[in-house]
């Protein structure tokens, strides 16, 4: 007689890296921590909403971002230049999964931000780069394509 088999699928989520963005390095715009009122994918934007405490700000919704997709990275993500980053900041946590978990379910892409966390935002200002993967976007990503905006916190590809 055989074994029984699981089957499990896991949700993609999308993955960024903050890799040119001034808010990252020394000296440079302002670093936000913020309470989430939704699931958040690394590389999705949200706006800074009221001030809850301390350095604690809740997430609003993005109301203005404008930018380009101007590279392909080896890795798969898409490069994207702020044109304008209206009152966008970029979340981004650095991903880390429970150690006892197998490779399969450490992938970055399996991991994302739950509701009620609170997480590490950076400021966005005109020329910063980032990159993010096709999850995090509204449309189909390509070299060349502009943004237009923001919707259900993903980066909306001009058509």
């Amino acid at each position: 007689m055989a074994n029984m088999s699981i089957k499990y699928e896991i949700a993609k989520h999308a993955t960024a890296n903050p890799s040119n963005v001034l808010s990252g390095g020394t000296y440079g715009g302002h670093m936000f921590s913020i309470l989430l009122g939704s699931d958040t994918d690394n590389g999705n934007l949200i706006a800074v909403g009221d001030w809850d405490s301390l350095d604690l700000f809740k997430e609003a919704a993005v109301t203005k971002f404008e930018g380009k997709i101007v590279e392909k990275m080896g890795n798969g993500n898409y490069l994207v230049l702020v044109t304008d980053p209206g009152d966008a900041v970029l979340v981004y946590q650095v991903p880390v999964g429970a150690e006892e978990w197998t490779n399969e379910w450490k992938k970055e892409s399996n991991l994302y931000n739950k509701t009620g966390d609170i997480v590490r935002c950076y400021g966005l200002v005109k020329y910063d780069r980032f990159e993010v993967s096709a999850e995090g976007f509204n449309g189909s990503p390509k070299v060349g394509s502009s943004i237009t905006g923001v919707a259900n916190k993903k980066l909306t590809v001009a058509e």
